[in-house]
């Protein structure tokens, strides 16, 4: 099985930050010690300290022990029978956000870009190819979240995200009234029935500008160069 290399780097990444926070303090205890070991104001400056981890750093390991434990997965190329069939959460890092399922006979099921996080329904028929990490939504509970977007806002360090993305209704943002205002020169909304593989579109347009729309629990919103906004 390849695997993308994205989330995998993350991991070392946030490890060597945390243990280069304890040993150049170590190094740093040391050298001083050398330098005038009989100085007792130095030796008490020289306490080990450690760095605290972030809760994006937090997240990335808890994502780790998920994808350790087969309830989550890294970017990378699967086979049948790699990912069980179900809901996942999508989450892209770093570059990538392509997602594509195929059938039994080569055939595309469904794919999509994502631009920061969404959902996807895996039918583990055939090869399946994702540049973002997948995420059981049944395991929501072990990272402490209950959403797609609220794990990609602790990643980013961002708390409410209203851009481009693929949202649940009901779980990334309530139902009701929500104004759609475009990114630049032109904006996409789409509403959905489903995930991504499972889905028909209720209603979807272009915008340059704002628009009104309605959205209702279980359905999914699908935004593109655009934000949107709760109405009054």
């Amino acid at each position: 099985m390849k695997k993308n290399i994205c989330f995998s780097t993350i991991i070392i990444f946030t490890l060597l930050l945390f243990l280069t926070g304890c040993n150049s303090s170590n190094s740093s205890n040391s050298n001083t010690n050398n330098y005038n070991s009989n100085s007792s104001n130095n030796a008490s400056k020289n306490k080990t300290e450690t760095k605290e981890l972030t809760e994006s750093d937090k997240m990335i390991l808890k994502i780790s022990s998920l994808i350790n434990n087969k309830e989550a997965f890294d970017a990378g190329n699967y086979i049948i029978g790699d990912i069980p069939a179900g809901e996942y959460a999508f989450v892209k890092f770093s570059s990538g956000g392509y997602y594509c399922e195929k059938d039994a006979s080569g055939s595309i099921i469904d794919n999509e870009n994502f631009n920061s996080f969404g959902y996807v329904k895996v039918h583990a028929t055939g090869n399946l190819e994702t540049r973002g990490v997948l995420i059981s939504t049944s395991s929501f509970d072990k990272l402490g979240v209950s959403s797609a977007k609220e794990i990609y806002e602790i990643l980013n360090e961002q708390s409410n995200y209203n851009q481009a993305g693929y949202y649940k209704v009901g779980v990334d943002i309530e139902q009701g009234k929500y104004i759609v205002e475009s990114i630049g020169s032109s904006g996409y909304y789409a509403i959905k029935t489903g995930p991504v593989g499972n889905s028909n579109i209720v209603d979807n347009d272009s915008l340059s500008g704002k628009v009104t729309i309605n959205l209702r629990n279980g359905q999914y919103l699908d935004l593109s160069r655009a934000r949107i906004i709760k109405a009054n």
